[in-house]
């Protein structure tokens, strides 16, 4: 009997949500504490038990799968960010805003693999991930009345934000609660000292709700596909 020369694949055929969202956990897997630059679609295949083709049917190129990854956590961690608001009080901004940093961290902490990828030039140049970001400060900038100052606002708190986070992945001394007191410190001592003159609407006490960090989950949906 010949020998294989390639490995045996699984033959089951899968619903295409299922075998996309294995094809993504697998990359997770083997993009872990590596260089992304460094991870070949045939790791990632061999990873998921399935051809190298297939995950480019799915994904296109590196950049689009790990431009996917980043999407998929986004859509997770606005649903950590959610549940973080039940309860908050919807007139006090600092509140929800502590609400939402704390989420945004301990998301990070808990998935450490594809938060690093949000800093990944492979994702941030993807369409998809330009798309959602621009869609993600569109809404934030409609809390605070739409203006370009407005626009200009939001990007520079989620960046900041993203930063902060991914500095405090590398400072694992310092506490969760004492990374989040830092952070809202910082965001909040700039944003309750706004006002029209600067361009933003932002009472100090409601400038974040639900609407505000939490785009339409039909935008991002829009974007992945």
């Amino acid at each position: 009997m010949a020998e294989l020369t390639e490995p045996a694949r699984s033959r089951t055929r899968l619903d295409p949500s299922v075998r996309r969202a294995s094809i993504l956990d697998a990359a997770e897997q083997v993009f872990a504490g590596r260089n992304p630059a460094d991870v070949t679609f045939e790791e990632v295949a061999e990873a998921a038990s399935v051809s190298r083709g297939l995950v480019y049917n799915y994904f296109g190129d590196k950049a689009g799968l790990i431009a996917a990854l980043y999407l998929r956590t986004f859509e997770r961690l606005d649903t950590s960010m959610l549940r973080s608001l039940d309860g908050v009080d919807a007139t006090d901004g600092e509140a929800a805003l502590r609400a939402v940093v704390a989420a945004y961290l301990r998301f990070a902490r808990d998935n450490p693999v594809p938060w690093r990828l949000i800093g990944a030039a492979e994702a941030t140049a993807h369409p998809a991930v330009q798309g959602a970001r621009a869609e993600r400060f569109r809404r934030m900038a409609e809390a605070w009345g739409g203006s370009d100052e407005a626009v200009l606002l939001a990007g520079g708190v989620v960046g900041f934000l993203e930063a902060a986070t991914l500095a405090w992945l590398d400072s694992p001394e310092v506490a969760l609660e004492s990374a989040t007191d830092l952070v809202v410190g910082m965001i909040w001592g700039g944003l309750a000292h706004l006002d029209e003159a600067a361009g933003v609407r932002l009472p100090p006490r409601s400038g974040f709700d639900r609407a505000t960090f939490v785009p339409r989950g039909v935008a991002l949906a829009d974007a992945a596909g």
